[in-house]
């Protein structure tokens, strides 16, 4: 019985020590990296393929639109805060929201059409490389 009670005390104090451990972990890499997403936060993603996506990032009071795929992030759009809170966005999804917003604006449309039509060519050119 004493030997079961030496185990199960071990075995508190290693769980202490792993518990501690996290706690100064964390504490150590908040103040290493700083605060996280207190001037950036990710609103909503649309993926268009595999490989590329639309992302909506607030930027303090503005809403910035970018194009992501595997090798570039490129700018597409810049909105008002209030701009975006006219949509209603609980009642309308990213995609309706960003449909109104191209339909309005040829030049962002172009972009996302060239966005795509480069994705499309590197693409093609990554399977060709394969072959």
């Amino acid at each position: 019985m004493e030997f079961g009670l030496k185990i199960i005390l071990a075995l508190a104090v290693v769980c202490l020590l792993i518990y501690l451990t996290y706690y100064v972990l964390k504490i150590v890499s908040k103040r290493m990296y700083g605060r996280k997403g207190e001037f950036l936060k990710v609103i909503d993603l649309l993926p268009l393929s595999q490989d590329s996506m639309l992302v909506l990032v607030e930027v303090g009071d503005k809403i910035i639109l970018l194009g992501k795929t595997q090798k570039s992030i490129t700018f597409l759009k810049e909105f008002a805060k209030d701009q975006l809170l006219n949509f209603k966005v609980q009642d309308q999804s990213f995609k309706k929201i960003i449909d109104g917003q191209m339909n309005s604006s040829f030049e962002l449309k172009d972009r996302v059409l060239n966005l795509y039509n480069l994705i499309k060519d590197s693409e093609g050119k990554e399977y060709d490389e394969k072959k």
